[in-house]
């Protein structure tokens, strides 16, 4: 028996009511047909119809009622393009029953892949594949893990970081455009926020920062609903606290069966790269996702969409081994919320 390791570090995992004002799990909307896509010789641009009925098909914004996500167009076999959510938090891309059923894809015989998410892992069927493309990344002879229905939230797979290692992704929510290109090492455009990384993990990108005057190693990770911290960082910011933290006991739901209680509470200011985020509220806990990256010992963050989805633009640059940040109104600094409990975020705007 063939057995193999992957890291689906946050699917669609969710922060349960406890969280949200309107006492329902926050889930993203169900996507339209796929829209056109128009290939140009070095890169894969997502145009959508216009205007996009029922509502972003390929970069959702965060809104105070849903969280944001960036789904990128993948052929499979040369067919498609099939919609794969985003997740620089995972180490493989996975792709969903339905996906595979449509493609003819047969579990192969006696391999079994290990995926561990959020709260656990599990055993699951492998899958493979010849041809996985997106823009002009191509990868071949893959072994996908198959994943159940419940976990994609309309969407045909996930696009991990074992495809994107040479990639630049643009992410545009403004205009709900996607482009994935190889990358030339172009700087960032005037107007964007420089976030250097370093990669840990096999492709996985860390940053940097601070939670009030805690250091913490920072994933910037597109594939999250949420924001969490491990147990290391809660315990630091309550011993430093000047006042006790008002915390919510929270459930946090992940792509695998295992369910995890953590606390959530609105963190002190984060630093990041020159970004400061105020009046975030994470979700702390003993999650597996921490053990597996090897961030138990250190306090550690995990930024998701909660956050990311109310940038403008967003760029990852894995060659450059940057985050590029562009602020909603350029010149101005971020001040939206971001969904459930109230987030004003404030990214200052780069010097001219």
């Amino acid at each position: 028996m063939h057995t193999t390791t992957f890291v689906i570090a946050r699917v669609c995992a969710t922060v349960a009511a406890a969280l949200l004002l309107s006492g329902e799990t926050a889930r993203a909307a169900d996507p339209a047909a796929p829209a056109p896509v128009a290939i140009a010789p070095d890169a894969l641009v997502v145009v959508p119809p216009v205007p996009p009925e029922p509502g972003p098909l390929y970069a959702a914004r965060t809104t105070r009622d849903r969280i944001g996500r960036i789904v990128a167009p993948v052929e499979i076999n040369g067919r498609g393009p099939f919609r794969f959510l985003l997740d620089t938090g995972a180490n493989s891309s996975v792709i969903s029953e339905a996906t595979a059923l449509a493609l003819e894809l047969v579990p192969v015989a006696g391999s079994v892949v290990n995926v561990h998410g959020v709260t656990g892992s599990a055993t699951l069927p492998a899958v493979q594949v010849a041809t996985l493309r997106v823009g002009e990344l191509l990868l071949e002879n893959q072994r996908l893990p198959v994943l159940p229905p419940a976990v994609f939230a309309g969407v045909d797979g996930i696009l991990g970081v074992d495809a994107l290692q040479d990639a630049r992704i643009e992410v545009d929510f403004g205009r709900d455009r996607v482009t994935i290109r190889r990358s030339s090492g172009q700087r960032a455009p005037k107007g964007f926020l420089v976030v250097r990384a370093w990669l840990q993990n096999g492709g996985l990108l860390l940053v940097d920062g601070q939670v009030g005057r805690v250091p913490v190693k920072a994933i910037v990770d597109t594939g999250a609903e949420r924001s969490l911290g491990n147990e290391a960082l809660r315990a630091a910011l309550v011993y430093g606290a000047r006042r006790p933290h008002q915390m919510v006991a929270t459930t946090v739901i992940g792509a695998t069966p295992q369910i995890a209680q953590g606390l959530s509470f609105e963190a002190p200011a984060i630093d990041i790269g020159g970004a400061r985020l105020n009046n975030l509220t994470v979700t702390f806990g003993d999650l597996h996702v921490f053990d597996i990256w090897s961030l138990l010992e250190e306090p550690a963050i995990l930024i998701g969409m909660d956050l990311l989805g109310t940038l403008e633009q967003l760029v990852v640059d894995y060659a450059r081994r940057e985050f590029h940040l562009k602020p909603v109104s350029s010149g101005q600094p971020i001040l939206r919320r971001c969904g459930g409990i109230e987030c004003n975020t404030r990214i200052p705007p780069p010097e001219a």
